[in-house]
């Protein structure tokens, strides 16, 4: 499905959403009684965690989700959405470091309960973990994204998941920066073993888990923008209209989850 709209059509849709859903106000709606819809935008990494690198190392996985978080924010916020970022600077989310999970030590999970707490204080609707991914094999590109099958609201998340990964890849072929949609699955297909035998979910889209985690309390997914090791989706991210486009992409999948549109 076709997703990239002129942002006339944009504005008309985000409009079209205070009728769509009863009880909320997006762009268009001024209604006092209603409140925006709430989006939180995860930038993946952050402070001493770089996370995957281009080949010549010039460009950071914790710079690029920041960066297209950003721009996805400003239009999402253009179009009426109340959007929170989990970090908006190069830092951790936990800052200053704390036991978050009472587990009686302060590690990687803390941090990512961190961005969980984030969302669930912020009363989020929507969940998105912005990441960008890397492979041994230079000839892999695209984006593709993760959502929990262990929630009660696993399906929305799929649906949300399934949205982005094609509105990006057809953001950027409407600039001209063609790069497939590789699909999605399950965080429990991911090849990368998780921190625990016993969760094998991902941290940021699993459910709860006494003294370890605190799930996210609303849909969410984690989408792999690009592959970082690719030369092809290199020269994608360090054109300012590939940004632009990838932060279109968010927006625009975005705008399809909270107007009921289909993902096939």
């Amino acid at each position: 499905m076709r997703l990239s709209v002129s942002r006339n059509i944009l504005l008309a849709i985000a409009a079209s959403l205070a009728l769509a859903l009863p009880g909320r106000a997006v762009a268009g709606s001024h209604h006092a009684h209603t409140r925006p819809l709430v989006v939180v935008l995860d930038p993946g990494h952050g402070g001493d965690d770089s996370g995957a690198a281009s080949a010549d190392g010039t460009l950071l996985e914790k710079t690029m989700t920041l960066a297209v978080a950003r721009l996805a924010a400003r239009d999402l916020q253009r179009l009426g959405f109340r959007v929170y970022l989990t970090r908006t600077r190069d830092q951790a989310v936990n800052t200053p470091p704390r036991d978050l999970n009472h587990d009686g030590k302060i590690d990687h999970v803390d941090e990512l309960d961190a961005r969980n707490l984030f969302a669930n204080r912020h009363h989020a609707d929507l969940f998105v973990s912005i990441h960008f991914d890397g492979s041994g094999d230079s000839s892999v590109h695209g984006t593709h994204g993760y959502y929990c099958p262990a929630r009660p609201f696993w399906r929305n998340s799929r649906r949300l998941a399934d949205l982005l990964t094609a509105s990006l890849s057809s953001s950027l072929h409407a600039a001209a920066l063609d790069d497939p949609n590789l699909g999605v699955q399950t965080d429990v297909a991911d090849v990368i073993p998780q921190t625990r035998a016993d969760y094998p979910w991902f941290l940021v889209l699993g459910p709860s888990l006494k003294r370890f985690i605190t799930g996210s309390a609303m849909p969410g997914a984690l989408i792999e923008t690009l592959f970082m090791s690719s030369p092809h989706d290199d020269a994608i991210m360090r054109k300012p209209s590939g940004l632009a486009a990838l932060a279109r992409g968010y927006t625009e999948g975005i705008l399809a989850y909270f107007n009921g549109k289909s993902s096939r």
